[in-house]
């Protein structure tokens, strides 16, 4: 289900030990957009056993309307036989009771075991792949020992670990009699128990170099589980209401633990997915402990250490529970993937008023309706919703000075009070939003009404002057929207004075909408950005094949592209603005001579300048034939070249170090003077103490300090009366390094100078 022409969703291998949190985690990652799950990885070392596990993890699968294959792991962990209490265990074999709902699977998982998979996925899958690790790690370490293609591993995400705060293996433990398995589990108030159930693998893997992210108890205990979630979850299909089932049984339900249950995996899988923006994050050293003991056991501890044979690795401390309770909602109420083929049946409300905007309530009517399923029935059932059930005049663009105006009497097919139930609520614009959005301080029938239907409906879609009506319903909170550009002022206006928090946009040189993934609200500008935005609702719920069917073949339009941009002095130009081309500094590139120079640069740049490897590959051949003619090498010349990407924790700067085997430049390197014209001369980043950087750097081996006229090295000093320092040195590989304190960027941005 893409949201966006040009989308990738994240290609993503689920390993888990199939508890509670985990079928949440997949519930959600099977509606999110952002997300193509390639594959389910179970492991017996956890909360279920592992045919248990497996048979769940096929069902759920199948519940989402999902073609993915799903291997069986480890049965036992690589070290020592740490496990869950076996009544524990077994109620989440039974899926906390509800095992019964789960559609039925006749047939068997895929043959290969779990890490085989893992190799197989990171070596076929034409995109980077992150794996989600939400059990032990014990299936991932021995993924990893079968030397998969390392540089295809996006991100390891692991929610596992406590760095700051209790683990939780002695908690459960001692929480219920039948539950304590002696004090080697009621002692261990360090580990959480993901680490603790496999503590070598744990070690294994965080030693790996591929970016990982750790999701442990420091950021989990910001998000408690409640019974409120269940009442959040309004969609009606099977995975949603299991998602429901599920929370009412662990928050109050047989299932419920006697100690507060934090949502462990639903939270790693939403900044995973990048569901989550504000998140506190930290790069830590993380090592695990190993050693078990009977007394006072600490194994499975997550310790932040200043080892520097300990790679480091990314931390989220702390999160947003607003935010996550957000982003739950929206994403486990989006609709269910159709199975393909299937025949769908959606019921779309618009809302009539006077002087309504005929094109506007046409272009969206014409879309909708027209879209057809494979039997040739009808997709959509689009119905009008009135206040009451008299007539309404619609009206022709701006009133003439004459007074005169052709209009169109639209009679609403239901009122508020008989409407059948709508999937998908669609408010257009026209003259008459004005007088409504002031009367809804009288009386906000209109504005109560929307909210009420926006609970429960999938999707509520804004169109031109619409969207001030839904912003004064107080439905759009923190998100992008748009309008009609007359209205940008107006409506950034709304969202201060009611404290919504809503960004502007114009999107009339772009997609002509805008709907976040996040958000079930989606909001346009007029007429055809309108259109626009109906044919995107006919692509989320029949997929991108059909919505392209439709606009071509049916509607003879073309689905607009291009880059949205924040209004200039409203409205904004509608030229396009070539600034708006450039959306950021990609990377810096630098080319090695060999394998040689490609290791040495990457320790170089890791020692001096604190960058971490991100990812490398060979390129394919297929992609080298591509690469050679972007590059502009003749045509026929053969292409060999490897990539590896460094990126820096806090500048967020990227380095290509690129090798090419075939065809060979020049392998001097050369250098030029600083006043040398042609050319990019230095490379600048801003530092918090130059003399303390110049002074570390100047012994660093490899890095030339680029002196003045005097003899000896020196201290860098201000330029008065400005207060910039800054001086300049020279890496091993042609690169010429500027380190600058001090700059007022302020003054930089506006142009001003002294």
């Amino acid at each position: 289900m893409a949201i966006n022409k040009g989308f990738v969703p994240k290609n993503v291998i689920i390993d888990t030990d199939m508890g509670w949190d985990d079928i949440l985690s997949i519930l959600l990652l099977m509606k999110d957009p952002n997300v193509n799950i390639i594959g389910i990885t179970v492991t017996g070392c956890g909360e279920t056993h592992l045919a248990d596990g497996v048979s769940i993890a096929q069902s759920l699968l199948k519940m989402g309307n999902i073609n993915a294959p799903v291997c069986a792991g480890a049965a036992s962990p690589s070290e020592y036989n740490h496990c869950f209490p076996q009544s524990f265990r077994e109620t989440m074999d039974d899926v906390c009771g509800l095992r019964n709902i789960l559609p039925v699977v006749t047939e068997p998982a895929d043959p290969r075991t779990a890490w085989e998979f893992i190799k197989d996925a990171l070596e076929d899958e034409e995109n980077q792949t992150t794996i989600l690790s939400l059990g032990g790690l014990t299936n991932i370490a021995k993924a990893l020992d079968l030397k998969p293609k390392l540089e295809n591993i996006e991100r390891i995400v692991i929610m596992g670990g406590a760095i700051y705060v209790d683990g939780n293996v002695a908690a459960l433990n001692n929480s219920q009699p039948d539950w304590n398995q002696g004090p080697v589990y009621s002692t261990n108030i360090y580990a959480e128990w993901n680490i603790f159930l496999d503590a070598a693998a744990a070690k294994k893997v965080l030693a790996m170099p591929v970016p990982i992210t750790m999701v442990p108890l420091d950021a989990c205990d910001y998000v408690l589980l409640e019974e409120k979630y269940s009442d959040l979850i309004t969609a009606t299909d099977p995975v949603a209401q299991l998602a429901k089932e599920l929370i009412v049984q662990k928050a109050v339900g047989p299932a419920k633990e006697s100690i507060p249950l934090p949502i462990f995996d639903p939270l790693a899988s939403l900044i995973m997915a990048g569901n989550l923006r504000h998140t506190r994050e930290v790069s830590l050293r993380v090592d695990v402990v190993t050693t078990d003991s009977a007394v006072d056991n600490n194994c499975g501890q997550t310790i932040s250490t200043r080892d520097e044979n300990i790679r480091t690795i990314d931390v989220v401390t702390g999160v947003s529970n607003i935010e996550f309770q957000n982003a739950f909602t929206n994403i486990i109420n989006l609709p269910l993937n159709p199975v393909p083929g299937s025949i769908i049946h959606k019921n779309v409300g618009i809302l009539l008023f006077d002087q309504i905007e005929i094109q506007d309530f046409a272009g969206a009517f014409e879309v909708l309706g027209a879209a057809r399923n494979s039997d040739n029935t009808a997709v959509f059932n689009v119905f009008t919703v009135g206040q009451d059930d008299s007539p309404k005049k619609s009206n022709a663009g701006v009133p003439p000075q004459n007074g005169v105006q052709s209009y169109i009497n639209l009679t609403p097919d239901y009122t508020f009070s008989n409407h059948p139930a709508i999937d998908i609520l669609v408010v257009v614009g026209g003259q008459g939003i004005d007088s409504l959005v002031a009367l809804q301080e009288k009386d906000p029938a209109i504005t109560n009404w929307i909210q009420s239907v926006s609970k429960t409906a999938a999707y509520v879609a804004g169109i031109c002057s619409g969207v001030l009506l839904l912003a004064k319903a107080k439905v759009l909170n923190s998100l992008k929207v748009t309008t009609h550009h007359t209205r940008f002022q107006q409506l950034k206006k709304m969202s201060d004075d009611e404290g919504l928090d809503l960004t502007v946009l114009d999107t009339r040189n772009a997609d002509n909408y805008i709907h976040q993934p996040i958000s079930k609200f989606m909001t346009s500008g007029g007429v055809h950005c309108g259109i626009a935005l109906a044919v995107h609702i006919v692509e989320l719920i029949m997929g991108e094949d059909a919505s392209c069917t439709l606009a071509s073949d049916v509607l003879e339009y073309t689905i607009p592209t291009g880059i949205a941009q924040v209004p200039q002095g409203f409205p904004a130009p509608t030229a396009m603005d070539p600034t708006n081309f450039v959306l950021g500094f990609s990377h810096i590139n630098v080319i090695v001579a060999d394998m040689e120079m490609m290791e040495q640069a990457t320790e170089f740049y890791s020692r001096v300048l604190g960058f971490q490897q991100a990812w490398s590959l060979w390129l394919p051949e297929e992609t080298c034939k591509h690469f050679g003619h972007d590059a502009g090498f003749p045509d026929g010349t053969e292409c060999k070249v490897m990539v590896r990407f460094l990126i820096h924790p806090n500048a967020q700067l990227h380095l290509e170090l690129m090798l090419y085997e075939e065809p060979k430049g020049d392998q001097t390197i050369h250098y030029h003077k600083t006043n040398d014209v042609g050319g990019i001369r230095h490379v600048a980043l801003e530092v918090a103490d130059a003399e303390a950087a110049y002074e570390w750097l100047k012994n660093q081996e490899g890095v030339q300090i680029i002196m003045p006229l005097t003899k000896g090295y020196w201290n860098p000093e201000k330029l008065s009366p400005d207060p910039q320092t800054f001086f300049y040195w020279l890496d091993p590989y042609g690169v010429q390094w500027e380190f600058e304190q001090g700059r007022p960027m302020s003054r930089v941005i506006n142009g001003i100078v002294g």
